[in-house]
């Protein structure tokens, strides 16, 4: 009897949450952004048209088939498109809560920290903006990125890889966690025949496109393809290159190269020490390492969106509570992503985003010191 009135409690203190959050978005369903009208709706639209699954043989927008095939099954509704593509992100928004509430229960064994974890996760700001305004679906990747974490913390690395997998194969972005498996792979906790997971979930999932006639070549070339669409060092991102002048660098080629082997030693460092230091690879030390990757590649990597982020965003409300002294950085992270997303939106102008840049260059300093104190702890 204990346990059914615990059950409900929970769901109904779960379900006031997501009710709550769903009204908060309300507000935001209406708007259409411009990659909505021009990519999204078409694509839904040609999906719809060409007979549902059937279509997806032709290749169409830089999207990986697994997003299309959520797309897909919204045209075999009669929901609103714009509606549809939404929730859809809704839904992951509270796959992604579920994970956070799960891992934050983990080191606290308190319910009621929890379910504030699990609010706190649907009203970050750029959560709310990203589905509910947007219509992007980086909620979607993201989700199982914390749903890959969950499973490496509870030492079930074949799962957290398949969830990685499929991260992967929703968003080339999931990629900036990657560094963390090489440390998780030298301290022992993965084999590394795992790493076969990751294109294998990328493979299967590929298989429905294939089977209605999709070339493999086209489906492997997607983020190929990706990688040659930007040729500008930011695109509203609140990176590094936000403060230099847009004509300061005639060869944005050459920038970009200069950028890239930059990021490769950073990591390469934090990897190292890491490596090196870190005696037994904690629950804290996991979160950390995770926002330290999600959050420093974006922002030194060329050709990044405001969007890129995302992830960070989202990791860095587990950082607040593994290391509540910072707390802090749970707002000002979304914050600075926040304010980058206004210009492509609402078309408020670019002249104010090195602000952005520089709030998380001081949270990034500020991590790399805590993460210096907590090595240093380690060895002692």
């Amino acid at each position: 009897m204990d346990n059914n009135r615990r059950f409900l409690k929970k769901s109904l203190m779960l379900i006031s949450i997501i009710w709550l959050a769903l009204i908060v978005r309300i507000p935001g369903l209406p708007f259409t952004s411009q990659d909505y009208n021009a990519f999204v709706s078409r694509w839904f639209e040609t999906i719809k048209t060409g007979g549902g699954f059937s279509a997806l043989k032709n290749a169409m927008g830089d999207y990986t088939q697994p997003y299309l095939y959520l797309l897909t099954l919204g045209t075999y509704t009669n929901i609103n498109t714009l509606f549809y593509v939404k929730m859809l992100s809704f839904i992951f928004e509270i796959m992604a809560a579920t994970f956070i509430m799960k891992i934050v229960n983990m080191k606290y064994k308190n319910e009621k920290l929890g379910y504030l974890a699990f609010g706190l996760l649907l009203f970050i700001p750029t959560v709310i903006f990203n589905g509910s305004v947007w219509a992007q679906c980086d909620i979607i990747f993201t989700s199982f990125v914390i749903g890959s974490i969950y499973y490496i913390l509870i030492k079930k690395p074949i799962t957290s890889l398949i969830f990685y997998g499929i991260a992967l194969s929703f968003k080339l972005q999931a990629i900036f966690l990657l560094p963390l498996f090489g440390i998780l792979l030298f301290k022992n906790r993965i084999k590394i025949y795992h790493f076969f997971i990751i294109p294998l979930a990328y493979l299967i999932l590929s298989v429905p496109s294939l089977i209605v006639g999709r070339s493999l070549s086209d489906i492997l070339l997607t983020y190929v393809n990706q990688s040659g669409e930007y040729t500008n060092l930011t695109y509203n991102a609140p990176s590094i290159y936000q403060w230099f002048p847009s004509n300061l660098f005639s060869d944005t080629t050459m920038a970009g190269y200069i950028g890239i082997l930059l990021t490769l030693i950073v990591v390469i460092v934090i990897l190292y020490v890491s490596v090196r230091y870190t005696k037994v690879i904690k629950y804290e030390n996991i979160i950390e390492l995770a926002l330290l990757f999600t959050l420093i590649i974006p922002f030194l990597l060329p050709r990044m969106h405001e969007r890129y982020f995302f992830m960070a965003d989202v990791i860095s409300i587990l950082y607040a509570f593994y290391y509540p002294k910072k707390f802090y950085v749970a707002i000002i992270i979304p914050l600075a992503s926040l304010i980058c997303y206004f210009p492509f939106l609402y078309n408020t102008g670019t002249n104010y985003l090195f602000v952005p840049s520089i709030m998380l260059f001081i949270v990034i300093v500020d991590l790399l010191y805590s993460f210096r104190l907590h090595l240093m702890i380690e060895r002692n």
